[in-house]
């Protein structure tokens, strides 16, 4: 215990010399836990007199550092704790006592922090000033602070403001404590009002300095030591070390007809056996004071719980508590004199001290509310100088003028009510003994002599009622305890016990039996395994930073020493209407948002708000609290990462790099009561309240636009009904000349909506309709009205700069010449206010630099090799195709002189089998016959697509539906006899063969595109019949059927018995100048090899068309262009 024995020496002297000599630490004291041996100090260790702690050690914490102060209440505001990580006190740190003046300052005066934190928008580690052009470091010091990188994002800087702070420099403590030269706080003479530090926003930009010397320790003159300079001060504390080992309890109950309503006497006299016997520790002592309307009478004198260490059970004092108790009060309507009682609990007290030793003394006192006078302000006095504190209890009803809460408020100590609830005339629901029950119990759990986890907690309640079901199953959470006693739900000796070590949800069903009126209440309660094992508890307070201002309801969370993020916290309010006919309840729900009013830190696990009694109006209000895990969303830090010392804690929200899930959990807390006046409604609605502490700025440079966002803050107890805007362009005008200086952002009168307490809220700025004031640093802050009060606004909330630049100019290729010629227009001198000339020779006077001439310039490089290879590819596939021609050309005068002899006969029109030969069997007409060379055909073909193969493709799939359609127009069936070999006769064409007649008509039907149509169609119908009912013919020698074309049947759906024309017949001919198997009119050709090379690079469909009588003997399917253009080309 070496090193904090000179850490507090050290500190003291350190605040000494920082307050300029007006105080020091004069004592402390170190409670030890009872577990730690008396040898483990030099000095005696003495028995503690229920002091409360101020510093907590305790593992460092990884996020919070190795020394921290939690702070929930405002400025000038006592902290809550200050946590000090004991790995810190094994070695020797000359910097530990500066740093622990630091945490007193703001734990004791309630100052705040003055320098940034790491990536925190609200308060950052540095900040652009705007008269010196330039980024300065977030902090408070006499002499301008280096910003070592930090301020020019320097990847390696490292935030030490040790390092960062003058060597001459003697302030702020609240900046850089730990650095050598620094010795004092920040006054009025060198405080930075403009940097944006916790402290500035807060303490509305007051140096720390003021807020400390207007603490209520510096109200009282300076002792006449103090005042002379010329004495030398000791500040050596006086070190005391002391343990909790005892707890006295003194009950004063009010012995008056007032205590009796229905069983409200009864149900008290249960809940105190109950209390005795089951519920108080071992290590407590307890007395009794009746107190009636002429004087108090002392019941019992303090006795031990457990009489000697022979009493096993340590029931004889714990019954006699109880018995002394009588079972009906007394019949007087007088209020008791309680003042009388308090002297004589006091008394009591005080003489068990000097004899037995001091212990930690506590006066319970019980009755339906007080009277107060001279005489027990008096009293009040005297408790606190006897370091006694007092938990009031409230029951069975507020029958006084004022409630019991003023003795708990004055001693430090806690006050609860229970209201006796009505069943029927004669009785009163058990809600009422349930509730008195529990609230005994907190009471041993706020004032015992001992570690936490001694104690049973409440981990699981429900209330079971009537209400038709014969059977109710429920379940909770059974993690980190060690037993499950449901003992405690026990009235009239009903007890239930139970052990349960496995952890796991478990189940359990109850049947309660029908009909029965009264609620049943299922409590469990179980015992940490440890005291190293973290335990969810939560603990409610009420608090006023003025007692003109509004109440703060504050609910701590925590899972050990952890906070517990997620959480839902709400709070019942009820008020009984005056008549106490009607009750008026709402529900409000805690946050934990750091928006800075209420809550000032987010993530610390205090959840707040305001609460107004502005709609209700005055009365007595009750508060009821309920913690759950929000459906299993809330979560914890981890503690297994060590704490970075760049980084330093708690800006505007505390921040972990690991978590961890909670188990679900229901945390009920004891109900807490308190009497609003009408004055004081009034007095907290003309109080400034509901200041936004989260502004927060994203500018979207793309859009010329600028979002603003924040946590919609909590007005007093009352919503936002609206919001005011307003920016200028220096810090000053903003945060001092709001009202009259700064400008109303009132674009499209568009107004951010107001919503509930805590939700997000966006507003965006769009400067594109104000150009003016683009690439200009704009200052803005909001303040908010609240709905109670219309004209009465909340505070400025924290400034943020705005900076939205100038879009840029859009790309543009200058001109490579320029036009002496004048514009064709007339040019107005007389130019418009505020509009410029338009000229033609605009763009002569654009800069123009190289990075628009390159691309330029790149551009045309490229289009001009584009055109190169596109007209080489033209030349070349030119000369490709006249190469082609010439050599088709030359092919096909070569091969018109091979010759063949098609003989062409009729055949009968009866039905003939359809038969394939097959090409391996020789056919006897082919016997001496040369095989027919399509080699001809092909080139015949390509003097046909000279000019495209893609028409001539066309071309052919046409002549194969001609062709098939020409055999139908035959006059008769006609067999095609290929190859037939006729060396002597000239070889004639069909079209030789006729006669003029014939020749005529066949080419009046052709070209004629309307008159021989339908004609055709009628006088081709027989002709179609006849060749639909067998005929066939020969290709190349294999005998096919007429119908069956490349494999496609044609439906035989055709009548018969229909006869042709007769029609001359064809002489055989050989091929002068025709190929051998050109379209002979009526004959179908074979098809062409598929192999050639024509078919090769020509793809071509196989599948022939249905039936379509259009095409008969022509090509009528054609359009009249091209049936004009083949026909001509065939004739």
């Amino acid at each position: 215990m070496t090193h904090p024995q000179t850490t507090l020496i050290s500190a003291s002297q350190y605040l000494f010399s920082a307050l300029d000599s007006r105080a020091f630490l004069r004592s402390a004291t170190v409670l030890l836990p009872l577990s730690w041996p008396d040898s483990c100090v030099s000095t005696s260790v003495l028995s503690a007199s229920g002091e409360s702690s101020d510093i907590t050690v305790q593992p460092t914490d990884h996020a919070r550092g190795k020394i921290w102060t939690q702070q929930s209440l405002g400025c000038g505001q006592p902290g809550d704790q200050i946590y000090w990580g004991y790995e810190s006190l094994l070695k020797k740190d000359n910097t530990l006592a500066r740093s622990l003046i630091k945490e007193f300052a703001m734990y004791r005066y309630g100052v705040f922090e003055e320098q940034g934190y790491y990536s925190d928008p609200i308060y950052p580690m540095c900040y652009y000033d705007d008269q010196m052009k330039k980024a300065k470091v977030t902090g408070c010091s006499e002499i301008p602070i280096r910003d070592n990188g930090i301020c020019s994002s320097d990847p390696n800087a490292i935030y030490n403001t040790t390092s960062m702070v003058d060597e001459r420099a003697r302030s702020s403590i609240m900046f850089a404590a730990e650095a050598p030269s620094v010795s004092m706080f920040c006054d009025e003479g060198n405080h930075d009002r403009l940097a944006p530090t916790k402290h500035n926003l807060i303490c509305q930009r007051r140096s720390v300095l003021d807020v400390i010397i207007s603490h209520k320790d510096f109200a009282v003159d300076l002792p006449q030591s103090l005042q002379n300079s010329n004495q030398i001060t000791d500040t050596t504390p006086r070190i005391i070390y002391k343990k909790q080992n005892l707890t006295r309890y003194v009950f004063v109950i009010e012995n008056t007809k007032d205590m009796m309503q229905r069983e409200s006497w009864s149900y008290l006299r249960l809940a105190l056996r109950q209390w005795a016997l089951y519920i108080l520790p071992d290590n407590t002592e307890i007395g009794m004071v009746l107190s009636d309307s002429v004087q108090s009478s002392r019941a019992l004198n303090i006795v031990p719980a457990k009489a000697n260490p022979y009493d096993r059970f340590g029931n004889s004092n714990r019954d006699k508590f109880y018995s002394v108790l009588p079972y009906i009060p007394r019949e007087t309507m007088q209020p008791g004199c309680l003042h009388c009682s308090l002297k004589e609990a006091m008394h009591m007290l005080n003489a068990r001290t000097k004899t037995h030793g001091p212990a930690n003394n506590v006066i319970v006192v019980i009755a339906p509310g007080m009277n107060v006078d001279e005489h027990l302000n008096s009293t009040l006095k005297d408790l606190k100088r006897s370091k006694i504190k007092v938990a009031s209890i409230n029951y069975p009803d507020i029958l006084r003028s004022n409630t019991l809460g003023l003795l708990a408020q004055e001693t430090g100590g806690v006050d609860y009510t229970v209201f006796e609830q009505k069943l029927n005339v004669d009785s009163s629901l058990l809600s009422t003994y349930f509730e008195l029950h529990n609230v005994l119990y907190d009471i041993v759990t706020k004032f015992y002599s001992g570690g936490q986890a001694d104690l049973p907690m409440e981990i699981h309640r429900r209330e079971i009622t009537d209400d038709g079901r014969s059977s109710v199953t429920g379940s909770f959470i059974h993690q980190t305890y060690a037993d499950r006693n449901d003992k405690f739900i026990d009235f009239k000796i009903i007890t239930l016990n139970a052990n349960i070590s496995e952890t796991g949800t478990w189940t359990y069903v109850v049947e309660p039996y029908p009909g029965n009126p009264q609620p049943h209440f299922l409590q469990v309660m179980a015992t940490p395994k440890s005291p190293l094992v973290p335990v969810v508890r939560a603990n409610f307070r009420m608090h006023r930073n003025s007692p003109r201002e509004p109440l703060i309801l504050l609910v701590d969370v925590k899972n050990g020493d952890l906070p517990i993020l997620g959480a839902k916290v709400e709070v019942l309010v009820t008020k009984p209407d005056i008549n106490g006919s009607m009750v008026h309840r709402s529900k409000i729900e805690l946050l934990d948002t750091g928006a800075g009013d209420p809550d000032i830190t987010k993530g610390d696990g205090v959840y707040t708000r305001y609460f107004s009694g502005v709609e209700w109006g005055p009365g007595l209000y009750t508060f009821e609290v309920v913690v759950t895990d929000n459906g299993n969303t809330a979560y914890t830090w981890t503690d297994s990462l060590k704490y970075n010392e760049d980084r330093p804690c708690c800006g505007s929200s505390i921040t972990s790099d690991r978590v961890q899930p909670i188990s679900p959990f229901q945390r009920i807390l004891p109900k807490a009561t308190i009497l609003m006046t009408s004055e004081e409604i009034q007095a907290a609605s003309q109080v400034s309240v509901g200041r936004i502490g989260d502004l927060k700025v994203q500018i979207i440079p793309e859009d010329m636009k600028a979002r603003l966002s924040w946590t919609s803050p909590d007005m007093g107890g009352t919503t936002v009904s609206r919001y005011e805007i307003r920016y200028a362009t220096s810090v000053l005008d903003i945060m001092d000349k709001f009202e009259t200086t700064a400008l109303i952002w009132d674009n499209d009168n568009i107004k951010p909506l107001p919503l509930a307490p805590g939700s997000e809220t966006t507003f965006t700025l769009d400067m594109s309709q104000n150009k003016e004031l683009l690439d200009k640093p704009l200052y803005f802050a909001i303040k908010a009205y609240p709905k109670a009060n219309l004209d009465f606004s909340g505070t400025i909330s924290n400034w943020v700069r705005v900076l939205v630049p100038l879009p840029p100019p859009p790309p543009t290729v200058p001109p490579t010449y320029s036009s002496n010629e004048q514009p064709f227009w007339p040019i107005n001198h007389n130019n418009n206010v505020g509009v410029d000339p338009v000229s033609p020779s605009i763009a002569s006077t654009m800069p123009v630099g190289l990075e628009l001439i390159l691309p330029v310039v790149i551009g045309l490089i490229l289009l001009l090799i584009l055109l190169i290879v596109y007209c080489y590819f033209c030349v070349l596939k030119k000369r490709t195709t006249d190469n082609h021609k010439s050599s088709s050309k030359a092919n096909a005068i070569k091969k018109d002189n091979l010759s063949s002899t098609i003989t062409i006969v009729p055949s009968s029109p009866q039905n003939a089998t359809q038969t394939y030969v097959s090409a391996e069997v020789p056919d006897p007409h082919q016997v001496g016959v040369p095989v027919n060379n399509y080699a001809y055909e092909d080139e015949t073909k390509k003097r046909y697509s000279l000019v495209h193969q893609q028409e001539q493709q066309l071309i052919e799939e046409l002549k194969q539906q001609q062709q098939i359609h020409q055999q139908r127009d035959i006059y008769g069936g006609v067999s095609v006899i290929s190859n037939t070999l006729n060396r002597n006769q000239a070889i004639l064409s069909p079209y030789n063969s006729w006669s003029a007649s014939q020749l005529l008509h066949e080419h009046e039907r052709r070209h004629s595109p309307m008159d021989g149509s339908m004609m055709e169609q009628e006088q081709m119908m027989p002709h179609q019949d006849v060749m639909m009912n067998g005929d066939h013919m020969s290709v190349n020698g294999q005998s096919m059927d007429h119908m069956s074309v490349n494999g496609h049947q044609v439906q035989e759906n055709y009548p018969q018995g229909h006869l042709p024309p007769p029609v001359p017949p064809l002489p055989a001919f050989n091929g002068n100048g025709y190929p051998v198997n050109y379209n002979i009119y009526g004959v179908h050709q074979a098809p062409a090899q598929q192999g050639h090379a024509i078919y090769q690079s020509m793809p071509r469909n196989e599948s022939l068309a249905p039936f379509n009588p259009s095409l008969q003997g022509s090509l009528n399917s054609v359009n009249s262009g091209e049936k004009k253009r083949r026909n001509v080309t065939m004739v």
